[in-house]
């Protein structure tokens, strides 16, 4: 096609769609699941567990044989990662070194810069394998010695939850999320730190760990930090302060912070829940509406705007409501044109959920608005939270459903790129003020 060049956005955005097509083919194999499944199911499961998200149309532990399982938590693991780290992966385990074009590609994909980007690779490889890992055996020991699984269904399940929970993914091997788990202190905890761990970033996870010996964090790892730890705080105090009475009014007042704590977790991107989300209140609905927006962090397995962009949006309004153009942070300023890009992120996201609920509600009027709009919050957020309409919408909304996933996946700048060439204007046009506000 003339004019139509191949570039690291259209790469990604054209991998993910396939990798997405090739998990549900997979899905599709006899082998793979215990009943029959319609293709838009499959993919549907493929494309949530590609985008780390979590909705799924069927259960998992009951349609899905082992194999199918397996090929889930490849997807998770994958998209995690992202699809070119993990293609690229292979040539730092032979030794080989990366090109120029494949770090450009991983920069555009993790939302990295490309200096450093083999050094973040290797981090990814080691903070992935160890979280997982290690969290894997404790779940393994848990399950076996305190709940008497079987050697293998533990192993299966402290694998395969390990990998859903760092990835901020939200599969489960249960049927119920973690609703069997509301009193297990041990599950909830670990899981809540694997979410965390995993939505931080592995370039805050990489400070972070070179901090004792280098004293110095980044103004992106502080902020990060701090928007996180304010998210998980409020977000708690909110659900206690809806649902102790509510949702939660069975259970004593260490389970309700514990169970408040995990939900105000798993809302940021993860998608598990230990308290029923269909159970609470629509407020409680609103909080985590605006959680799941915000999402996590960049170069994370997580979703969202993130927390950085949260962060510079605010600023930037209270810089301009001071009559300032420094956006400025302690003794730092956040460059001018990542306030704008912040703007664009929110308004196209904004853009995005808007014109997927409006399609959603045309095509399922039965349905609650409100439920609809959390469950396309949910899916570009790449959460994975429901109140318990994904596996009664119809087709058509299923697809609208993939595709928000998908835009929250690639992340929404990385789809416009692609669909656009980029270009500046040499014409000069002359500046006119108008009214705002």
């Amino acid at each position: 096609m003339k004019g139509f060049r191949i570039t690291p956005p259209r790469i990604i955005a054209l991998s993910y769609f396939g990798i997405a097509l090739l998990g549900a083919l997979l899905l599709e194999l006899p082998f793979a699941r215990h009943v029959p499944v319609s293709f838009t199911d499959s993919f549907f499961t493929s494309a949530s567990a590609l985008y780390v998200t979590g909705l799924s149309t069927v259960t998992t532990s009951t349609t899905w044989t082992p194999f199918g399982d397996a090929i889930i938590a490849l997807l998770i693991q994958v998209g995690g990662a992202g699809i070119t780290f993990v293609t690229t992966s292979f040539y730092l385990l032979m030794g080989r070194k990366i090109s120029l074009g494949a770090r450009m590609l991983i920069a555009e994909d993790r939302n990295f810069g490309v200096h450093g980007v083999v050094r973040l690779m290797k981090a990814i490889l080691t903070f992935s394998f160890a979280f997982e890992g290690a969290a894997a055996l404790l779940f393994l020991l848990y399950f076996r010695f305190v709940y008497h699984y079987t050697w293998a269904r533990a192993i299966g399940i402290s694998v395969f939850h390990s990998i859903s929970a760092f990835n901020n993914a939200g599969f489960d091997l249960w049927g119920n999320s973690l609703e069997s788990f509301t009193n297990d202190p041990f599950v909830l905890i670990l899981t809540s730190l694997l979410i965390i761990f995993g939505g931080l970033g592995f370039i805050v996870l990489v400070e972070l760990y070179n901090f004792r010996r280098t004293r110095i964090l980044s103004l992106h790892t502080r902020i990060v930090l701090r928007v996180t730890a304010f998210l998980l705080v409020i977000g708690t105090i909110f659900i206690l302060l809806f649902e102790s009475y509510a949702s939660m009014r069975g259970l004593s007042w260490p389970d309700k912070i514990l169970n408040a704590w995990f939900m105000s977790v798993t809302t940021r991107t993860a998608g598990f829940d230990s308290v029923s989300v269909g159970k609470m209140k629509e407020i409680t609905w609103f909080i985590f509406i605006i959680l799941m927006f915000i999402g996590a962090s960049p170069g994370s397995t997580g979703g969202g705007i993130k927390t950085t962009t949260f962060y510079t949006l605010i600023k930037t309004a209270l810089s301009t409501a001071r009559g300032s153009t420094e956006i400025v942070v302690g003794e730092r300023s956040i460059p001018q044109e990542q306030g704008q890009r912040s703007l664009v992120i929110f308004l196209l996201a904004i853009a995005v959920i808007t014109g997927c609920t409006m399609i959603d509600a045309a095509l399922e009027p039965g349905i609650r608005l409100m439920r609809i709009v959390f469950e396309e919050v949910s899916a570009f957020g790449t959460v994975g939270l429901t109140t318990g309409i994904t596996g009664i919408v119809n087709t058509p909304v299923k697809w609208v459903l993939i595709f928000t996933m998908y835009v929250g996946r690639i992340g929404i700048l990385t789809l416009l790129i692609s669909l656009v060439q980029r270009g500046q204007s040499k014409v000069k046009r002359i500046p006119e003020r108008i009214l705002i506000g």
